[in-house]
């Protein structure tokens, strides 16, 4: 999906091919019949069946299709019809918004409310043995500035100059997933509560999202096991530089509403 940068979505910066099982690449369409594509976002799950999104990529969505494959993705658009030329299952599903999710970016107003939402899969995904585990209550507060965490997406990849079609529609790149590493910001800011502050700087070896890459996750590994504290849900300016912001998932609300599909 055009995820706009303001509002989050690509890994950029210091991309690498990546192959994490549970991370999928979410079609959208604003009809039930699948016949009206409007975009697409990254995704993870968390059971055979259960998939977490950004809650501001199924605005206006009545239908979902998801594929695992890693990409490069050869696909067509014809006659306003996505054709998909690679081997990897389709799984349709149903978006489910996040009731106390508002989508508004009037001031600060995308701070107060978790960008957050699930995709309920027809049937189960097929080679997916192992899944990540949410985090516990409170958990990121208790991680140090600088942590290491991985972000995996797929989103573009970098901009194209000159940008004479403005910032936001100079992004580019091919449809895979790729993954980089991005570090913890501890500070207080408004909406800390809800969201994750993260670096984005390249010139740092590391890595940030753009457009395409709300969604994905954002992993903490411990122990041989990626706990998903957060998804990718926006930047701070239409070049995805910066800082970039994450929706957390140990936040109470929100664990018990997942846990209310996961049951």
């Amino acid at each position: 999906m055009p995820l706009f940068c303001s509002t989050a979505t690509a890994i950029t910066g210091n991309p690498k091919p990546d192959t994490t099982p549970y991370v999928g690449v979410v079609v959208l369409f604003a009809d039930a019949a699948r016949q009206q594509p409007i975009g697409y976002c990254s995704g993870f799950l968390l059971s055979p069946t259960v998939m977490v999104t950004a809650g501001h990529s199924l605005v206006g969505v009545e239908a979902v299709s998801v594929c695992f494959d890693k990409g490069p993705i050869s696909y067509a658009v014809e006659n306003g019809k996505i054709v998909y030329y690679g081997a990897d299952a389709i799984y349709d599903g149903t978006p489910v918004a996040y009731p106390q999710y508002n989508p508004t970016l009037a001031g600060n107003s995308e701070y107060a409310t978790s960008d957050i939402g699930l995709i309920l899969l027809d049937q189960p995904v097929a080679g997916v043995t192992e899944f990540p585990t949410l985090p516990k209550a409170g958990f990121t507060q208790s991680l140090a500035a600088k942590t290491d965490l991985k972000i995996v997406g797929y989103g573009f990849q970098y901009q194209t100059t000159p940008r004479n079609n403005g910032e936001i529609n100079s992004w580019a790149g091919t449809l895979q997933q790729n993954s980089a590493t991005a570090q913890m910001i501890t500070a207080n800011f408004a909406g800390s509560d809800k969201y994750l502050k993260l670096t984005a700087n390249p010139s740092q070896g590391k890595g940030a999202v753009a457009f395409g890459d709300s969604g994905g996750p954002v992993i903490y590994s411990a122990d041989g096991q990626d706990i998903v504290v957060a998804l990718n849900a926006f930047v701070s300016s239409a070049n995805c530089n910066g800082v970039s912001y994450h929706t957390r998932l140990d936040v109470p609300q929100v664990l018990a509403w997942i846990n209310g599909y996961l049951a």
